[in-house]
Parts: C-alpha cells; sequence; structure tokens
C-alpha cells in the first residue's frame, strides 16, 4: 500500500481511521463483545460525520482515488459483516423484551404490584 502521506492527509487519513474502527467493531462483535462494538459504532458514527464537515473539494488523484475506493470497500465490507452478526443478537433482544411484557401484563391483569425498594 501507498504512503497516504502522499495525498491530502484529511482524506485518506480519514478514511483510514475510519476502515480500522470497523475492523476493531466487526472484531468485537465476532467475540460477541457487543458492549465494544457498540462504542466502536460510535465512534464510527462520529468519525463519518467528521469526514463530512471536512472533506475538501480538491480531487485526489489517480492513486488516491484507488486508495479511497479501497478503503471504502474495506468499511463497507466490516459494517455489513457486523450487522450480519448483529440481527439474530436484535430478533433475540426483541424476543426477550416481549416474553418481559407478555408476563408484565399477566402479573398486572391479575394484580400483582412488585415489591418497592
Amino acid at each position: 500500500m501507498t504512503s497516504l502521506t502522499q495525498y491530502p492527509p484529511s482524506i485518506l487519513d480519514h478514511y483510514q481511521e475510519i476502515a480500522s474502527i470497523t475492523g476493531e467493531m466487526l472484531t468485537a462483535a465476532q467475540a460477541g463483545d457487543w458492549d465494544t462494538a457498540m462504542i466502536h459504532g460510535q465512534q464510527y458514527c462520529e468519525r463519518v460525520e467528521n469526514l463530512r464537515q471536512t472533506e475538501r473539494k480538491t480531487p485526489l488523484d489517480e492513486a488516491g482515488r484507488a486508495m479511497k475506493y479501497d478503503l471504502l470497500v474495506r468499511i463497507l465490507e466490516n459494517d455489513a459483516l457486523t450487522r450480519d452478526l448483529a440481527i439474530p443478537q436484535l430478533a433475540r433482544l426483541g424476543e426477550l423484551l416481549g416474553r418481559m411484557k407478555r408476563q408484565q401484563t399477566l402479573l398486572s391483569a391479575y394484580g400483582y404490584q412488585a415489591p418497592e425498594e
């Protein structure tokens, strides 16, 4: 890979940082560490917003565009793989919340009140 310092640093450095964050997010999701994955997800969103605000209008040369393209592909692949891992977890969480709601409804219907702490 060519050195990022040959191109406008703010653009390609931002993309490199975002690619790194999405890689860490994917690694955490693969390990089932959803707290860490969420932290990286928040960082990802923040960095993308920063990129939107700082991206220059100066066009990249051919090599810079190729690097940007490769980084974008990596970012999107990491994001898609993380979402593929998260969807079953979100469905499971939704099911658990649904059960809790049904239990609360049943308990309420029979007049049960939880003890106050």
